[in-house]
């Protein structure tokens, strides 16, 4: 019928190149058809690959013979052994389940208790914890006479005055003799070595520093001003037409044989493989984002 027919130059497709469409974006195909370089054109106006083509067609009557049967076999064993496990197997193993919890909280556990908890706890209490005790008290008693009354005597009685003894000797032939040499021998004759090297550091200064003043000027003289005039008047006007001449080779040659290159590649590439695709950036809607500049295109 007349009002079913969409008017004429119009599409009804949603706008976008993708479901949905993308706000104030024009349909591919309502779009004049594109006018220059085959690799300037939008993502989703380039054409496939004859390679990308004859691959796709092969890959999808094999999923569609192998892929889909074995999917739909899947899905159905899964189905199956999941009805199995819930209506068939599950009660069975819900039943012996609870008869072994019955079995063990009302049989098990009691009988345990009655026949190795409670004659352990009683031979704990009444057999093991005196005869422990009597045990501890008797090494304990051991051990007071045997050992540390022996050595409590050894320290009081021989270590200690040995010790006090060394230490006293100690003071007296080492710690004195020590202190004495060095308040009136080492110090003195220390500050008289620290004041003669002090001098001569700073005698050896004021001559270094008069020698390398010499040497300066002299290096200046002779070889600083001469590689300057030379640098300035040969080296610097050689080397500054060296980076001229690449810079004339690199804009000249080097580059457009780059750009040669880089088409012949991308050319082979979407010829083999087809141009890649990629989902057009979003359009934002009027009124609702923040005003923005339409991009400028840079001339090819």
């Amino acid at each position: 019928m007349a009002h079913d027919k969409a008017p004429q130059g119009t599409s009804r497709r949603p706008s976008g190149g993708f479901p949905g469409g993308f706000p104030g974006e024009q349909p591919p195909y309502d779009r004049p058809p594109y006018a220059g370089s085959p690799y300037d054109r939008p993502p989703y106006d380039r054409p496939d690959g004859c390679l990308a083509a004859a691959i796709r067609i092969p890959v999808r009557v094999v999923a569609l013979i192998v892929v889909l049967p074995l999917r739909l076999l899947w899905e159905g064993l899964a189905v199956a052994l999941r009805a199995l496990g819930r209506y068939v197997l599950a009660p069975p193993l819900r039943a012996f389940g609870r008869l072994c919890e019955a079995l063990w909280r009302y049989v098990v556990v009691p009988v345990c208790r009655v026949l190795l908890v409670v004659p352990a706890a009683w031979l704990w209490r009444w057999v093991l914890v005196p005869v422990l005790r009597a045990a501890g008290v008797a090494v304990g008693f051991l051990l007071g006479y045997l050992l540390v009354r022996p050595l409590v005597a050894l320290w009081q009685f021989v270590l200690a005055p040995v010790g006090s003894a060394l230490l006293w000797l100690a003071r007296v032939l080492l710690a004195v003799p020590l202190v004495w040499l060095g308040r009136h021998v080492l110090i003195p004759v220390g500050r008289e070595i620290g004041s003669a090297v002090a001098a001569a550091w700073r005698v050896a200064g004021y001559v270094a520093r008069a020698v390398g003043r010499r040497i300066a000027v002299v290096f200046r003289v002779l070889i600083a001003v001469p590689v300057a005039w030379a640098w300035r008047w040969t080296g610097g006007p050689f080397f500054h037409g060296v980076a001229v001449c690449g810079r004339w080779v690199r804009r000249a040659v080097l580059h457009p044989v780059r750009q040669a290159v880089a088409d012949a590649r991308r050319t082979v590439r979407t010829a083999l493989f087809g141009a890649p695709r990629h989902r057009p950036p979003a359009v934002p809607p009027q009124g609702t984002g923040p005003e923005q500049e339409p991009a400028v295109t840079p001339e090819p």
